[in-house]
């Protein structure tokens, strides 16, 4: 064989390894990710009201913190801080003395769910405090750089495709060479224009692309409606940063019917005056934006008295999250029945200065959440009508209920 034949040929060979080495190195460790990801959900819905992973706020700053702490004394401290405040424990203590007797919300979590917030902060330390990245109209994120690096793994693997290309119409050359010195019948050469425009290439060409156009359509028919990152403009510059982050302000203060009805409501400009009629100046904006409040309403704050014959006028907000007319969602079945925290379907609105929906609302992501959800079946009465569910429990036979096993997928459940 020609010597020049098997240099080409090893070359493929090497670069097709390359490829192969590259695709695995690239791949992630899927389920080291989506302990991440599931950590993530479950501290952005629980934990972020009184944790930062990097300063401290109502509690401490978290990072580190599974390091610091043995893995068992973590799940006792989560699921039940003031049992081992009770109980003597020193590091319970000193923590519970550090901030003031403030007593930390019991979580109703399982271990494997502790697991995944642990790795969550496990990842977010190794990552080190992210420094936000101006965006356009002014919104802030984490710099994520995953469609970049998606694009730069793309173009080199197109480099390799491309040099496997090359080197194989170059051992085919040879081998034909070879063939002809030795005799052999060489094979009519096909041009390489009616090899690309064959019935079989035509035929793979037009299937890939009926099975591209599919998923995208489907893709594009689910995303329908949705309104994940929508940040609008409001008539008032209203900061949930400032009131329920930094004046601590329980959300059901304004949004009063989330506990009892199927819509939060947008509380009145009566609700606001409630405390703005002592307070007429913001830290952000000075008179400015609370003087709306004093115009919807009628308020004089120089007399502070209502203005006699004065219109009430409605503060035009801009709905942000809305469902499909299909789909039944009640607020007080998740926040009074469910006990479920705000942070869990709006994410960190403490944190928010302007709002904007966070999570996609979609069937798929309630779903999972249905799928995933403990339902706190000890410490809420809602759910003594469960009788054999509470048997079992008791029995050992199952460790937990989720939302699911109570009918929490069934089609009639949300869908009219």
């Amino acid at each position: 064989m020609n010597p020049y034949y098997k240099i080409i040929a090893s070359a493929k060979v090497g670069v097709m390894l390359l490829v192969l080495l590259f695709t695995c190195s690239t791949t992630p460790t899927y389920a080291q990710d989506d302990a991440v990801k599931r950590g993530e959900t479950l501290f952005k819905g629980n934990c972020t009201s009184c944790h930062n992973m990097w300063k401290k706020m109502t509690g401490p700053a978290l990072a580190g913190s599974h390091e610091k702490y043995e893995r068992e004394w973590l799940y006792k401290w989560i699921k039940n801080s003031q049992a081992l405040v009770k109980a003597g424990d020193p590091q319970a203590n000193a923590i519970f003395n550090e901030y003031g007797g403030s007593v930390m919300t019991s979580f109703a979590f399982s271990n494997e769910q502790i697991d995944d917030v642990l790795a969550y902060i496990a990842d977010a330390t190794a990552k080190g405090p992210q420094t936000p990245v101006a965006v356009e109209g002014g919104a802030a994120s984490g710099g994520d750089t995953s469609g970049t690096t998606s694009m730069f793994m793309g173009i080199i693997l197109l480099i390799l495709f491309a040099i496997i290309f090359i080197l194989s119409r170059l051992t085919g050359t040879l081998n034909n060479l070879v063939k002809e010195k030795m005799g052999q019948l060489v094979p009519e050469s096909v041009p390489l224009e009616r090899k690309l425009f064959s019935k079989k290439m035509m035929a793979a060409v037009s299937l890939a692309g009926m099975i591209l156009l599919g998923y995208y359509t489907v893709g594009s028919a689910q995303m329908l409606g949705r309104q994940q990152g929508y940040q609008p403009d409001q008539p008032i510059k209203f900061s949930h940063e400032l009131h329920a982050g930094v004046n601590k302000i329980d959300c059901q203060y304004c949004h009063s019917g989330a506990a009892n009805g199927k819509s939060a409501v947008v509380p009145s400009a009566n609700v606001c005056m409630n405390c703005h009629k002592a307070v007429s100046e913001g830290p952000e904006h000075g008179k400015k934006e609370i003087q709306k409040i004093y115009d919807a309403v009628g308020w004089d704050p120089e007399k502070q008295a209502y203005i006699e014959g004065a219109e009430e006028k409605p503060i035009e907000w801009v709905r942000i999250h809305n469902l499909p007319d299909h789909v039944f969602f009640s607020h007080a079945q998740h926040v009074t029945a469910g006990g479920v925290e705000c942070q869990t379907c709006h994410g960190p609105i403490e944190t928010m200065a302007k709002v904007k929906q966070h999570n996609s609302l979609g069937m798929g992501w309630c779903i999972n959440c249905h799928r995933e959800t403990n339902v706190q079946f000890t410490t809420n009465d809602y759910y003594q009508a469960y009788e054999k569910y509470h048997d079992d429990l008791k029995d050992g036979k199952i460790k937990q209920v989720t939302v699911e096993d109570i009918g929490g997928l069934e089609c009639q459940k949300c869908h009219y």
